[in-house]
């Protein structure tokens, strides 16, 4: 995080030198925060190898990811798992609640998926269970949550809003005339991913989407480690959007980071009224 902070003090420094030349070079703003969504981790099925390169891979370039597990698998979790899950909190990867089965049913138009057309009591057990095995399990309270499939529905904002623990809202898909939520979400731009389709990487694609929307203070980009393993192309494609992301001076941060420097930024640029009453 402090990175990123002294990256945005170094863009202000450098903007305000191009101000006063009057050149500005193309490209010379700050690069956006990126969250790196990664999903579907269960514990009880042991470290998956996909899981295994990709964290091989992004620790060698000091880059901070996201983890989510899903809560299922931490009922009965392999003990390799845990250890593992533990050590990427302490490289400082967050580790998100995911949901408990990760499940859904019917087809179409009529599928129920496990945060959209169930009960509010059935979401309010299946988050309810997974904060619980987070601590019970792994010792950490799980302050971000995203639904499987991201799909939600008004049940999910009311579910939320009675959990102070859970602090943000990765991809909430519901309007806030719809469903009206206290939490901070961090919202989903779809032209920018890490697969097109879901479960393969394309770096070309990526990098159409970025050029599209990197004047976004944060993005956030979704991948599924799991399937890459089995096609080192997938790998690579992954490998050339964080090596591109690098190039472009981006910071990778967590979404509790995200949310918190967010805060302090609106906070900081209130209305003058605001700031001078603060002073």
């Amino acid at each position: 995080m402090i990175r990123w902070l002294l990256a945005f003090a170094l863009g202000g420094a450098l903007s305000a030198c191009a101000s006063l030349t009057g050149v500005e070079e193309a490209g010379s703003s700050p690069a956006p925060a990126i969250v790196l969504k990664l999903d579907d981790f269960r514990a009880d099925g042991g470290i998956h190898p996909g899981w295994e390169e990709v964290f091989r891979f992004l620790e060698a370039q000091d880059v901070t990811a996201t983890i989510g597990v899903i809560g299922e698998g931490l009922e009965e979790p392999r003990q390799e798992a845990v250890d593992w899950l533990l050590a990427r909190d302490a490289r400082g990867h967050e580790l998100w609640n995911h949901g408990y089965c990760h499940c859904r049913s019917g087809e179409g138009a009529a599928q129920v998926r496990e945060f959209r057309g169930r009960s509010l009591a059935e979401q309010q057990a299946a988050i309810a269970r997974t904060q619980y095995l987070g601590e019970r399990v792994l010792g950490i309270t799980f302050s971000t949550f995203g639904a499987p499939y991201n799909s939600t529905d008004a049940n999910t904002a009311r579910v939320l809003a009675d959990r102070d623990d859970v602090r943000v809202w990765m991809y909430k898909d519901t309007s806030e005339e719809a469903a009206p939520s206290r939490k901070s979400p961090l919202p989903r731009i779809a032209a920018v991913n890490i697969e097109y389709p879901v479960h393969i990487p394309d770096f070309e694609s990526f990098r159409a989407g970025y050029a599209a929307h990197r004047d976004e203070p944060v993005l956030v980009i979704q991948g599924h480690p799991r399937s890459w393993v089995d096609d080192p192309a997938r790998m690579e494609e992954f490998r050339r959007i964080v090596m591109f992301l690098k190039a472009e001076g981006a910071q990778f941060v967590t979404p509790t980071e995200a949310v918190r420097e967010r805060e302090a930024a609106t906070s900081a640029d209130g209305p003058p009224a605001a700031r001078e009453a603060g002073r």
